[in-house]
């Protein structure tokens, strides 16, 4: 008999499928174009990415994996990412000027 508990985990772990591959082709286009065609939040967003990958680096192949896996974990969060950083007393994230920035043309390229 499936509880209350269980549909819960179910849909956790389906919002964590859905967004690890997103995550990931984020991840791998901020970290692969030159910092110089990004817009000012994205070179944020790369900077912040360079800096988590390096507290995984002693996982070695494993860490950048672990790392997006931690980050699709928590899709639920995100929707209140502005407020609890407000709280914190941390500045908003960056965000993407979409524009001329080449991350986001070449996202909306490749999709």
């Amino acid at each position: 008999m499936i509880t209350g508990p269980d549909v819960l985990l179910l849909i956790w772990a389906v919002g964590v499928a859905y967004h690890a591959p997103r995550i990931l082709k984020r991840l791998s286009l901020i970290t692969t174009c030159d910092p110089i065609e990004l817009c000012q939040g994205c070179r944020d967003e790369r900077r912040n990415v360079m800096h988590e990958g390096m507290t995984f680096e002693f996982l070695g192949a494993a860490g950048g994996p672990v790392m997006v896996l931690l980050e699709a974990n928590i899709w639920y969060l995100k929707p209140f990412q502005p407020a609890l950083r407000r709280l914190a007393g941390r500045e908003p994230l960056p965000t993407c000027s979409k524009g001329s920035c080449l991350a986001h043309t070449s996202t909306r390229r490749r999709a």
